[in-house]
């Protein structure tokens, strides 16, 4: 099997930038909070993370942001990052599939309630499982994981080092990233409820 520049393009692209993008936001939101500390070593950052998700499994408590808790379910770190983006590219896809092509979603219900449900707990399972081994899930047939994998891990790095510099821009984003911002923005929502309730009386 050669390496393809059109292969290693896609990698860069499909894979590389997001994990570049997402490892940085992550990061940036753990710097800002004084959950890490900038100037740390990379085993000295995944010390504190597998110590941050221990603390956060046993609290059972769900995070305020939405990148964040699909990292760490994945166990956090270069892995986590990799397969939370895998999670979401692959979770956005399908939606943007059934918007584009709703009859693919009345043709299951058509079969049964049952046989429905059975097929989106199937999905639903596939997905996690195409997330976890995201390395594998990425490349074409008949290309190999490990031009994906070096993509990826210099992506994380890169995203990691450039996290240690505050920016305004950086705080901007990171803002963005909650979820109490994303209610805030659906009509009828409880967050929204609940700000305007008193003021309706």
């Amino acid at each position: 099997m050669s390496l393809t520049l059109s292969e290693l393009l896609h990698a860069v692209f499909e894979l590389g930038l997001p994990v570049m993008a997402l490892s940085w936001l992550l990061f940036y939101r753990l710097y800002s909070r004084g959950e890490l500390a900038r100037d740390g070593d990379h085993k000295s950052i995944d010390t504190r993370l597998k110590a941050m998700r221990k603390t956060e499994k046993e609290s059972q408590e769900t995070s305020d942001s939405l990148m964040h808790a699909k990292w760490m379910k994945f166990g956090g770190g270069f892995y986590g990052v990799a397969a939370a983006w895998t999670l979401l590219y692959i979770e956005v896809s399908g939606f943007v599939g059934t918007v584009l092509h709703p009859s693919t979603l009345l043709n299951m219900s058509h079969k049964g309630i049952g046989d429905f449900i059975a097929q989106k707990m199937s999905g639903q399972i596939t997905t996690l499982v195409d997330a976890a081994t995201w390395f594998a899930w990425w490349p074409e047939k008949g290309h190999g994981p490990v031009l994906w994998f070096a993509v990826a891990y210099a992506a994380y790095i890169l995203g990691l080092n450039l996290t240690r510099y505050e920016t305004g821009f950086g705080s901007r984003v990171v803002e963005l990233d909650s979820k109490e911002r994303w209610r805030s923005l659906i009509p009828f929502s409880k967050s929204r409820a609940g700000e305007t309730k008193p003021g309706s009386e």
